[in-house]
């Protein structure tokens, strides 16, 4: 993913393609008078124009002329952060994804190498995570109206930062030292009257003692309205564009896929009103005969008949979300060598998301049950049966979904100061904490739901529950032989909300030494500058699942994705330092010459010693024109879960490595492994295929496991730039930087299909990845698995990244702030496994190959009018693997979404220096999704969106 492009920043501070960040103790003002300051990827104070790593500043101004109250999807508009998780795409997250408690949650994703890789830091320092067994932080814990500025770091950080930073760092500098009050209201909604976000925020702020101390309250409202796919005619599952087939237009031929329109379609194989199959014979529920659906060809999906419609699988694509945040922040400067300063916070969000409706797969009804229709009853007597099976997707049942509730607490405690002329020293303790409170909504009761299945008549004729024991706990009979015959009463019986929780916690404590050794050691561009100092740092994570869910008390899709408690932590003590050393500085041939490194030694509890460096440098011949580079080594500590995670069952679909078909798809040693393995099973190796598999279409039951013997992940960044300020243009910057990030031993997400390609596309069958498969006695074909997490994967990405801004101003027409930014994606490559087969995934969703943003802002008097374009190349809806392996899956004119071009408009008036107000349309030319397997490629599916706003301004500026 491309990285370290901006938007439009806002104030002339924030112009500079390096972006100054401060750091504790001091936040860092304007280089106005030819100081020094600190910038985000390193600990040593230098000119700003001789930052040796590309960081890109995006600033509060910009933040609010962006219209959007979410800061992911503010940042998401940066190239290099295209990837990252808002909560559109986490809306739909629950159980069955292995993922409770992360419905809501937004993570940055720096080049799309992971939330795990990208490090989120907040003035500087670490933010205790939002995700159980993770270090990934949730950004709605991170309040927008306090965000002063959002520092984006392309290279390698973990010589300064620690582990976390392989692909980069965001750093959020908040506001400080803010004297008066400032209040905003702002209220939006998508042109179709609904994605409804109403927002509020109050900073009241004062100096006291003359300056050396200050006392910043503020609290912050934010809510966002759902939106479900049935909102949007044009997501509405029944009346989408679909892949079908090219011949003839007609889907349920043979043939390539084409996109066209399918205004009909259905699942297969099941109805809402009932599916019973007896003998030959097939029912609806309601006792008319089925009438099956046209099957559409390459898929699982038919047109018309009596099938289920898809369009009753109505999800939510924007969760419900309320937030509250309350913030504290406080200094008082005792003297130069004594400055305490405090944060504290706390922000609670609550995210609601619902999802499809449940189904039963089949049930048995006894045929003694008084709803079953009289055609059906027939049909079983006849054939001499005592039950039949129903199978039905129950619309008249409340849609599932889960509630999370996360309340984050955060606390900073600093002290700092001056020791000499020539040296500062910082010591500070941060304690970070989130609890995480999932509720699952209208899970269904398994045992119950049978219970209120299987009804009877009394004595008296009434229809009730067989059981005597549950008509005592208030069973009441449920229909499902037809549509809408659900009784609403039934629900309290075998609807329930189970209930877990978790909690992350993180303690920090940090003394570091910075300044420089003065006259002596000082070479001809000035004296060498330090840093130095060690950290230490306790992470705690804990699961506790509800006990019906740990029991499999629920009906699931998948009966195996069963929750276990899960209990973590480690510890790490770190020592780092920092040098750097100006060579060379105004003189013939070298305005400035410069190198520096940086290293960082970690002992972690679990994963022993680790170790990161950088080298980097800068020359700069004459003050327009710098060339700056840097190459180093990061790492990335196994998180919690990678560890620590329990046994967990889950299931997989297989496609065996060693069918017939899949054989010339692996490495020269993959038929061969399969003859052995296939054959030494009992299994027919000749005829080993999907076809004669009996299990080829069902989830194979398994487990999932972490790995205490796991290593770090290592990465080689090396980046290189050069940056432009000529004086014949005064305002003019141009910044133009290329990354590569080589990643080994990586950690993913084991998918089993890639561990059974592993096993037979090694040199030999005695590899790590064999033991985790096992294969049927007799058959040979694939029964169950139980993997555990390991170093096998591999990442490349490189790419370059464009950063120009000219600003201006005019003695008629006003002043003109003018950026243009852009990315591109050279490669993004990903090894699942060792013999894998490279992936490439750029200009997959989310990653294009290239990007671009162009924004102007146009300011005279009181009147401030913006606009920001955004584009992206059309990516592609399938993989370069699909495609290859079938040359004729796709049309290649159809092989790619629609490209994204987005405007987004905002006037501002100033009444008067307190007091604006301003109003905009996002997506003014209300694009759409294209259609595909995504919802929101290549833009959000809220379409046009209109908002407006006041600001309130007293005393502080």
């Amino acid at each position: 993913m491309l990285a370290g492009a901006a938007l439009l920043t806002a104030a002339s501070a924030q112009a500079q393609t390096v972006a100054v960040t401060p750091q504790p103790p001091e936040a860092a003002t304007s280089n106005d008078d030819g100081g020094e300051i600190v910038v985000t990827g390193s600990r040593i104070a230098r000119p700003d124009y001789a930052a040796p790593n590309p960081v890109v500043s995006l600033g509060a101004e910009e933040l609010r002329r962006s219209g959007t109250t979410n800061v992911t999807n503010f940042l998401q508009r940066v190239p290099a952060l295209t990837n990252s998780l808002d909560s559109t795409r986490t809306a739909g997250r629950n159980q069955a994804d292995g993922a409770l408690g992360q419905v809501g949650l937004n993570l940055l994703d720096l080049r799309g190498l992971g939330p795990n890789r990208t490090l989120v830091l907040v003035n500087g320092r670490r933010h205790v995570a939002g995700q159980p067994d993770t270090a990934a932080v949730d950004i709605n814990a991170i309040p927008t109206d306090l965000i002063e500025r959002v520092d984006v770091l392309t290279g390698a950080a973990s010589a300064v930062y620690g582990a976390d930073g392989v692909s980069g760092v965001v750093n959020f500098v908040l506001r400080r030292d803010f004297d008066g009050i400032a209040a905003r209201a702002q209220a939006g909604i998508s042109e179709r009257g609904d994605a409804g976000n109403r927002f509020a925020s109050l900073i009241a702020g004062r100096n006291f003692a003359e300056g050396r101390g200050n006392l910043t309250l503020a609290y912050e409202y934010n809510a966002d309205d759902p939106l479900a796919n049935d909102d949007r005619d044009y997501l509405a599952l029944a009346q989408r564009q679909y892949f079908v087939n090219l011949d003839g237009y007609d889907p349920t031929r043979a043939g390539s896929y084409k996109i066209g329109p399918v205004t009909d379609l259905r699942y297969p194989y099941g109805s809402n009103q009932g599916y019973v199959v007896i003998g030959d014979q097939v029912f609806r529920g309601d006792g008319a005969i089925y009438t099956p659906g046209r099957f559409l060809q390459n898929d699982g999906y038919s047109i018309g008949g009596d099938d289920t419609p898809v369009a009753g699988y109505v999800g939510d694509i924007l969760p419900r979300t309320e937030r509250h945040a309350i913030n504290a922040l406080a200094h008082f400067d005792v003297s130069d060598a004594f400055k305490l300063s405090v944060e504290g916070k706390f922000v609670q969000s609550e995210v609601t998301s619902f999802s499809g409706y449940g189904g039963n797969y089949p049930a048995t009804i006894a045929l003694d049950n008084p709803f079953i229709p009289l055609s059906i009853l027939t049909a079983a007597r006849a054939a001499g049966l005592t039950s039949v099976d129903i199978s039905r997707n129950n619309f008249d049942i409340p849609r599932r979904g889960e509630r999370d509730r996360r309340r984050t607490w955060r606390g900073v405690v600093d002290l700092a100061g001056r020791i000499s002329d020539h040296a500062s020293y910082d010591l500070s303790y941060t304690y970070g904490r989130t609890d995480v409170r999932a509720t699952k909504l209208n899970d269904r009761l398994n045992t119950q739901f049978l219970n209120a299945l299987d009804a009877v008549r009394d004595g008296s004729g009434a229809i009730v529950c067989r059981s005597a024991d549950a008509r005592a706990a208030g069973c009441i009979p449920v229909n499902t032989f037809g549509g809408n015959t659900v009784d609403g009463r039934s629900f309290g019986y075998y609807l329930s909300n189970p209930v877990s929780n978790a909690r992350i916690e993180q303690h920090v404590a940090n003394a570091s030494l910075t300044g420089d050794f003065g006259q002596f050691f000082e070479l001809p561009g000035g004296p060498v500058a330090f840093a130095a100092g060690g950290e230490y740092r306790r992470e705690s994570s804990r699961f506790r699942p509800a006990q019906a869910l740990i029991d499999n008390a629920f009906y699931q899709y998948d009966e195996y994705i069963i929750p276990t408690p899960s209990d973590g932590s480690f510890d790490v003590w770190e020592a780092f330092g920092e040098v750097n050393a100006p060579l060379l500085k105004e003189v013939p041939f070298a305005h400035l010459l410069s190198v520096g490194a940086a290293g960082r030694l970690s002992d972690y509890s679990t994963i022993g010693s680790t170790r990161a460096w950088q080298f980097n440098g800068i020359y700069a011949p004459i003050a327009a024109i710098s060339v700056r580079g840097s190459y180093g080594r990061s790492v990335r500590a196994p998180n919690i879960g990678e560890l620590q995670r329990p046994l967990s069952g889950t299931s997989n679909f297989f496609s065996d490595p060693c069918y017939v078909a899949n054989r010339s798809r692996g490495t020269q040693y993959r038929t061969a492994n399969c003859q052995t393995l296939i054959t030494a099973a009992g299994g027919n190796f000749a005829n080993f295929t999907a076809q004669s598999n009996p299990d080829a279409t069902i989830f194979i039951p398994g487990s999932v496991a972490g790995n205490p013997n796991l290593r770090p992940e290592v990465a080689r960044t090396w980046t290189a730039g050069v940056v432009l300020r000529p004086d014949f243009v005064p305002g003019l910057s141009v910044a133009v930087d290329w990354y590569d990030i080589d990643l080994t031993d990586a950690i993913i997400n084991p998918d089993p299909n890639n561990y059974a390609a592993a096993c037979v596309d090694q040199s030999t069958l005695d590899n790590v990845f064999c033991p985790q498969i096992s294969r049927a006695q007799g058959s040979g074909f694939i029964n169950g698995y139980a993997i555990t997490l390991q170093n096998v994967a591999a990442f490349r990405t490189a790419g370059a990244e464009l950063n120009v801004t000219y600003r201006f101003s005019t003695t008629r027409i006003g002043d003109f702030d003018l950026r243009l930014v852009g990315g591109y994606l050279d490669r993004l490559e990903q090894v699942a496994t060792p013999g894998a087969v490279a992936e490439n995934n750029v200009d997959q969703p989310f990653r294009p190959r290239y990007t671009l943003a162009f924004s102007p802002t146009w300011n005279s008097g009181a009147l401030t009018l913006s606009y920001n374009l955004r584009w992206q190349n059309g990516v592609r809806r399938f993989s370069r693997i699909d495609t290859d392996s079938n040359p004729s899956l796709v049309d290649p004119r159809y092989l790619r979404y629609k490209e994204l071009w987005s405007h987004d408009v905002q006037a501002q008036v100033a009444v008067n220096d307190d007091f604006s107000f301003y109003g905009g349309v996002n997506n003014l030319g209300d694009q759409r999704p294209d259609i595909g397997f995504e919802t929101n490629v290549p833009i959000s599916p809220v379409g046009r969106y209109v908002y407006a706003g006041a600001r309130l301004r007293y005393g502080g500026r």
